[in-house]
């Protein structure tokens, strides 16, 4: 969007500790400043900032991090492909703590810096603390949030790149009910992202002939949860439905080792399917007991490329959730290329033309910008699956159920997929046990 003129604008010079403050402890910021200040980087001219805002440090990083990763491994491609308009695509990663407050004075501090052209995240945790000041300043925003609460989103600015929570807990429902898991148990930590999907896994599980037979909320962080563990065994559930920060898993899962209960299986959101979760609980004892889910990367052509630099980017296999963040980048991106233009008002009035069918259906900026420059009509389907947006900026896509393959890295592999019509036939009730 470039320097904007806005209501609320701060001055554009900012203190060296503001300065520092944005920057991601462990050099993932640095490159990004440093990147910043360059005016030419290979055959581009000039830069475009989009900022990737979410928990980066602290008990859900596992969330943030993602972000920041997916985000760059889209970048890296777009600057390869010639940059939006011409220009380098810069992201800076931005450092939540999964607090709304600490996550509304970092984005403020980034906005007067960096003048950003869209931000990618933050999450659930945060989206009250920042929703204001992207909203004031007229900031395209792609959330990474999975709250129902934003189901019905008035909010012209926020565009929700992964599905909702209620798609999620449809896939989880749905899941359950095709391994004929008739009883089930809820473990949650109490936190409102863990708290939104309980109503909702229940109404669904419910409706496909399931029975919630305990409930269970934690609080996070505690070394012990005798009682709770207690009372979820004795209620004997064929499967658990659950999320937990790492430090928590970790605890829940010794103490359900030692009442030898781990013999009922467990279905975990995204969350459950981090690296650091997984090696909280033991790679080995997670991909024995539990299956975890995330938005499909296997619905596409595009998740090879995907794969392949991403790990060129981040020296690291794909992390969970990751795929939201470089889809959105790539379709806000082309998004600005259409509209010839960075300024969010501009972007929206196209977004959907380079989202939704009809159109070429593309999988890559590079495919989807040289046709845009033809003057073309693009449909925009990401590692992700479909980016068509409805009415309320919220997209459906994909879901696949995954498995620790018990490595010591955490990595996870795909044991079952549903596609978005199988999730219908899931809200529908159809597949009851």
């Amino acid at each position: 969007m470039g320097r904007t003129k806005g209501k609320g604008r701060r001055a554009a010079m900012v203190s060296a500790s503001a300065l520092s403050a944005l920057a991601l402890v462990g050099g993932l910021g640095a490159s990004s400043i440093a990147g910043a200040s360059s005016k030419k980087a290979g055959g581009l001219k000039g830069t475009v900032h989009f900022t990737a805002i979410g928990p980066l440090t602290g008990s859900y990083a596992a969330l943030g991090t993602p972000i920041v990763q997916g985000s760059k491994t889209a970048a890296y491609l777009i600057n390869k492909a010639g940059g939006i308009l011409g220009k380098k695509l810069v992201i800076d990663p931005v450092d939540t703590h999964g607090d709304p407050a600490d996550a509304a004075t970092a984005l403020t501090q980034e906005v007067a810096l960096n003048h950003p052209a869209a931000l990618i995240g933050p999450i659930t945790l945060e989206i009250h603390g920042v929703e204001p000041i992207f909203t004031r300043d007229k900031i395209l925003d792609g959330w990474n949030g999975g709250t129902a609460a934003f189901d019905h989103n008035t909010n012209k600015y926020l565009w929700r790149c992964n599905p909702s929570d209620s798609q999620q807990a449809v896939a989880m429902a749905g899941y359950a009910a095709t391994k004929h898991y008739k009883t089930a148990a809820m473990l949650f930590t109490t936190s409102a992202a863990s708290q939104s999907f309980e109503p909702l896994i229940k109404s669904y599980y419910d409706k496909l002939g399931g029975k919630v037979v305990n409930t269970q909320s934690i609080q996070a962080g505690l070394s012990t949860y005798g009682s709770e563990i207690t009372s979820l065994v004795k209620s004997k559930p064929t499967v658990i439905f659950t999320q937990l920060t790492p430090p928590t898993a970790a605890a829940v899962f010794k103490e359900m080792q030692s009442l030898n209960a781990l013999t009922t299986p467990w279905i975990g959101t995204t969350f459950m399917a981090g690296s650091t979760v997984i090696q909280a609980i033991g790679p080995t004892v997670s991909k024995a007991h539990m299956v975890e889910f995330q938005g499909s990367t296997a619905l596409t052509g595009a998740a090879k490329l995907f794969s392949s630099t991403y790990k060129t980017v981040n020296g690291t296999t794909v992390q969970s959730g990751a795929n939201f963040a470089y889809d959105c980048t790539v379709d806000f991106a082309l998004a600005m290329d259409k509209a010839k233009s960075t300024t969010s008002t501009k972007v929206i009035k196209v977004l959907k033309t380079v989202s939704n069918p009809p159109g070429t259906k593309v999988t890559t900026y590079a495919q989807g910008y040289k046709l845009i420059k033809q003057g073309k009509k693009i449909n925009y389907t990401g590692v992700s699956g479909p980016m068509d947006f409805n009415k309320f900026h919220n997209v459906i896509g994909g879901w696949s159920a995954v498995q620790a393959k018990g490595t010591k890295t955490g990595n996870v592999q795909v044991v079952e997929t549903f596609t978005p019509t199988q999730i219908g036939n899931f809200i529908a009730g159809k597949g009851k046990m």
